[in-house]
């Protein structure tokens, strides 16, 4: 293993079984509590499965369309960033690292390391299997914090007043730019690296110290990874922008469908308006408290959803349906994509070849 590999090795070291335990237990919590007392609030479960029995055969259709499409479309941001990867080794990669971060509370970095580790087992080299978890990661986070900003601005251009959400979207856009700028010095120079490393270093230590934590060298771990993604984010950043944004965009569709299928959309909440509640309240998966932000995504999708014309219980339905298409499928194909992956390691021990 190469010198790059200690980095993600280190970033996705696995919490001690208490705290795995104490994070479940106080996700699971919060995620009951808001199901149980928060969502009921905004109508009965009884009034939301009401509004189920009347969905019409054609979204229906459209709605297990668009489920599919987004288990299948999933992996292509990894195929994009690793030429020559098999899709099934690209599927295995992606599904099995949404199933990782979505079943433990602050899974992410648990996840980084899975992806990482499954893409050497099928034969990619540390450096660029290191350099396509990385990318993916820093798109992900980079497309959840903008969307709120252009929801906004598309919610000013339709002459709907957005001051609500104006200032989520301003910190959200704030930290993108920031970001943008930071990952460009870094991409531009071992120095810039560097300096953008003594900067973050500044900022953590005292947070991380006082909670008695390592403090990692932050300015060589920037250069580090500069190394092993340069090249990929200069030769593929426009087919990683556009698979993430699909990746993203896909569980937006299948809500699109469910509030067609309801009746909300167009008469009840506008297209643009529904992007608005989704991009919004997926910012939460990045404050992750519960396993898949169940619970906290789902209250403020409800709650946007309501604030935006839609009846509670036609909310509170489009909600359950929306995690029952998007989610629960995608968690389920990614639990058997991950036994299928524990299974060919038992029967081949040896590592694939490298594509």
């Amino acid at each position: 293993m190469t010198d790059s590999a200690p980095a993600v090795a280190t970033a996705a070291k696995r919490p001690s079984k208490a705290r795995l335990v104490v994070m479940i237990v106080l996700g699971l919590a919060v995620m009951v509590g808001i199901f149980a007392l928060l969502l009921p609030q905004a109508s009965s479960y009884e009034e939301a499965l009401e509004e189920l029995k009347d969905f019409p055969a054609g979204w229906l259709v459209a709605l297990v369309a668009a489920g599919v499409l987004n288990i299948g479309l999933y992996p292509l941001t990894v195929l994009v960033a690793v030429p020559g990867l098999g899709y099934w080794h690209g599927f295995v990669e992606r599904q099995g690292g949404f199933v990782v971060s979505n079943v433990v509370p602050g899974g992410g970095a648990i996840a980084v390391g899975t992806q990482y580790g499954i893409l050497a087992r099928y034969g990619v080299g540390p450096s660029l299997a290191a350099a396509a978890v990385s990318a993916d990661a820093i798109w992900t986070y980079l497309l959840t914090l903008g969307s709120p900003a252009v929801a906004v601005l598309l919610l000013v251009i339709e002459g709907r007043s957005a001051a609500a959400y104006t200032t989520t979207a301003v910190v959200g856009m704030l930290i993108v730019i920031v970001s943008v700028v930071a990952i460009a010095a870094i991409l531009r120079s071992d120095g810039g690296a560097r300096w953008v490393g003594r900067f973050a270093e500044r900022l953590v230590a005292p947070v991380l110290r006082r909670l008695h934590r390592h403090v990692p060298d932050l300015p060589e771990a920037l250069v580090a990874f500069r190394l092993r993604a340069h090249d990929l984010v200069a030769a593929r950043w426009p087919a990683l922008t556009v698979t993430n944004a699909v990746a993203q965009l896909t569980p937006f569709l299948v809500l699109v469908c469910a509030l067609a299928g309801l009746g909300a959309i167009p008469d009840q909440v506008s297209l643009i308006e529904t992007f608005a509640a989704y991009s919004i309240a997926l910012i939460l998966t990045s404050f992750p408290i519960t396993p898949g932000g169940l619970g906290t995504v789902d209250a403020a999708l409800v709650g946007l959803l309501s604030a935006f014309g839609a009846p509670g219980s036609v909310a509170v339905a489009a909600d359950l349906v929306w995690r029952l298409v998007w989610f629960l499928p995608q968690l389920l194909v990614g639990a058997v994509a991950l036994g299928v992956y524990a299974l060919e390691r038992r029967r081949h021990p040896q590592p694939a070849s490298s594509p």
